[in-house]
């Protein structure tokens, strides 16, 4: 089962930290996940890493709300809270035990902290060739929980069609624009109360139940998308806020890499 790893970070401490230790980080991270690809190579076991993902500074973020049918847009993220997400990885494990274990990260700085939540749907759709002028975007979508466990399955399963409908719309009009690169990852996860946090406290990492914010609004999901502009990527923000009350927060993307051994 695929899983998702989100790492957070304490808000502003990537703005008070040196580029050196930031990029020290970075490299740990990509470590972790490639002596884990070696690994399984080694054993012979199948498996998916698959992507992994750095977002860009809060300040650059731009949160898409519809309100009765008009698209508002708001600058920042959506979480009022003293932690935001600092990037991500989708990674297969057998269990959750496993992926837990792998997220503990025992030799991370300790402000980290992780949260491991499985993932519903996941699909994706790349195309490489053409200008590689295009800049990669994550678009969030933001919802009251509560609220949306009350959404019979039926329509549940028209939004769900709603959003992949999008990614078909950019699908198509990349492909007529002089064959551009593009690239479309959406993931809808499951609930929060699945989710597990990580985090230093008393000399080691400590797992607790639940979400890392404790906030109405959680992640539901998320689109990866290739755009030329922040603005481009907020017209396909504005087309997955379809209906009152949805939430989409866009985010440049500043590193993202993809692995896949079967």
């Amino acid at each position: 089962m695929k899983y998702m790893i989100t790492g957070l970070e304490p808000r502003g401490e990537s703005d008070r930290t040196d580029a050196e230790e930031l990029n020290r980080r970075v490299r740990y991270h990509q470590q972790k996940l490639n002596d884990l690809l070696r690994t399984r190579v080694r054993s012979g076991k199948g498996g998916l890493v698959f992507v992994g993902v750095g977002l860009g500074p809060s300040r650059e973020t731009v949160t898409v709300k519809n309100r009765g049918g008009k698209h508002l847009r708001i600058d920042g993220p959506f979480p009022e809270t003293k932690e935001l997400v600092g990037g991500f990885d989708i990674i297969d494990f057998d269990s959750y035990e496993e992926a837990i274990g792998f997220a503990k990260y025992e030799d991370a700085h300790q402000s980290h902290v992780g949260e491991v939540r499985p993932i519903r749907e996941f699909w994706w759709i790349s195309q490489a060739s053409g200008q590689a002028a295009s800049k990669i975007f994550m678009l969030t979508s933001v919802e009251d929980e509560r609220a949306s466990l009350s959404i019979p399955e039926n329509e549940r399963k028209q939004i769900m069609k709603q959003h992949q409908g999008v990614g078909a719309e950019y699908v198509t009009s990349r492909a007529m624009l002089d064959q551009e690169p593009g690239l479309w990852v959406g993931a809808r996860l499951q609930v929060s109360e699945q989710a597990k946090t990580i985090r230093w406290r008393n000399g080691g990492r400590h797992v607790t139940d639940g979400p890392f914010a404790e906030t109405k609004e959680v992640a539901g999901g998320f689109n990866i998308v290739a755009c030329a502009s922040i603005d481009e990527a907020i017209t396909w923000a504005d087309k997955l806020a379809a209906r009152d009350g949805d939430a989409i927060e866009v985010r440049p993307v500043e590193g993202c890499w993809w692995v896949y051994h079967e």
